[in-house]
């Protein structure tokens, strides 16, 4: 009983964590996109402006998961919290959106020093409870990041000025210290292990087929959802004439849809086959973008960001599980799931704002549609080949038996 409610003190702590983590990365997207928005911005810009964080990401992922195991995460954590806190009071001083992307890139090298320490952490901590809380640190996060960070961010914006939003979000960045400190253990991973000894075990990781499966769905998903935070406000204020403030609403019902799937969802996974699983969450998410990119009526956006979330929040669900279950150190596998996951954070409002640039604003999100069909397509061949070697092998098995039986007799 104890033990249990040692999980449960700790598993609070998590959420609050992420709570605040996500609220302070939220407020700065939302404010970062507005603020583009005011400057003139165009699609391509604003894609660019949503892809350059990854960028700085993509570059320092693996690196900090090394240092993650070799130095401990709380330090890690403690370093990138006061380093992404004083950049956010730069952000003010952005008069141009070029500037304004240089500075979201500057951000980006230093977002993994928070991001990966709190992964690693929490995916020992869903291997010693199970996958029934997989989704919960995510789900904690992005109630942060997609609905409380949104509505603050946007709210603020209007009524204080981008100027007071960009330093409260340093200010909630620093805060993260108290949390990190209260649950973030100080010890170090992996001892007297050589730089080579350290690459050869990346070399395997990447040539896991379970972490490979996962990372690439995960880096579907997070092209989607960063293509839609990046462009659902722009098209709701400039195709649909909302104001600000009603059109940050859409990323917070996507938020929402995609937290209450990360809660209670889980209880579907355990009863579903992983295949079946993936296509059902294939099948939510391709109905949401259809949807999105019917520009007639806004019943159509409120209903595909309603599905999108649900569909991208099954995603995650299965994937954190699958790299959860892993049986390797968490620094180094969160990441590479990180890495993946920063490529299709990057790719996603990239790709969106040239489709958007070049064939109207609907292509942003019809572009993700044939990936996804695609996808589907890999896990049917995967799982038809699966049902086959199982069969071949049953087959070899009543074989023996028989020859085995005719031998005794």
């Amino acid at each position: 009983m104890k033990q249990s409610g040692d999980d449960g003190k700790l598993l609070f702590q998590f959420m609050l964590l992420s709570v605040v983590g996500g609220m302070s990365m939220g407020m700065a997207q939302i404010a970062v996109t507005l603020y583009a928005v005011a400057l003139g911005a165009t699609s391509a810009q604003i894609g660019m402006i949503g892809g350059m964080q990854g960028i700085g990401l993509l570059f320092t992922v693996l690196p900090i998961g090394f240092l993650v195991d070799h130095v401990g995460p709380r330090k890690v954590f403690i370093f990138g919290a006061i380093t992404s806190s004083i950049i956010y009071l730069f952000f003010p001083f952005a008069n141009t959106s070029q500037t304004l992307c240089s500075f979201v890139a500057v951000t980006g090298f230093f977002t993994a020093f928070r991001f990966i320490p709190l992964s690693s952490v929490f995916l020992e901590f869903v291997r010693k409870v199970g996958s029934n809380k997989a989704g919960w640190q995510r789900g904690s996060h992005s109630f942060g990041l997609v609905f409380l960070g949104p509505v603050f961010g946007a709210s603020m914006s209007k009524y204080l000025g981008f100027n007071a939003t960009f330093y409260l979000v340093s200010a909630f960045v620093l805060l993260l210290i108290i949390g990190a400190v209260a649950i973030f253990p100080d010890s170090k991973v992996s001892e007297g292990r050589s730089l080579g000894e350290r690459i050869s075990d990346v070399r395997e990781l990447f040539k896991d087929r379970n972490i490979l499966q996962a990372s690439g769905a995960e880096a579907l998903a997070l092209a989607t959802f960063s293509s839609f935070n990046a462009f659902i406000v722009v098209l709701a204020i400039r195709v649909f004439h909302f104001s600000t403030q009603t059109a940050s609403l859409f990323v917070s019902v996507e938020g929402l849809s995609f937290i209450a799937t990360l809660f209670t969802l889980w209880r579907l996974l355990d009863k579903l086959e992983e295949y079946h699983f993936y296509l059902t969450s294939i099948g939510f998410v391709v109905t949401g973008l259809a949807l999105l990119s019917c520009i007639w009526h806004p019943a159509f956006l409120v209903a595909g960001t309603i599905l999108i979330g649900i569909g991208l929040g099954m995603f995650n669900l299965i994937n954190v599980t699958r790299i959860a279950n892993a049986n390797v150190e968490k620094g180094k596998t969160a990441g590479i799931f990180a890495m993946f996951t920063v490529l299709g954070s990057i790719a996603g409002p990239v790709i969106g704002g040239f489709a958007g640039e070049f064939f109207g604003v609907q292509a942003v999100f019809l572009v993700f549609i044939p990936l996804y069909l695609a996808l589907a397509v890999k896990l049917y061949f995967n799982q038809h080949n699966r049902l086959s070697i199982k069969a071949t092998a049953h087959l070899s098995t009543v074989s023996i038996n028989k020859e085995s039986r005719d031998a005794f007799y």
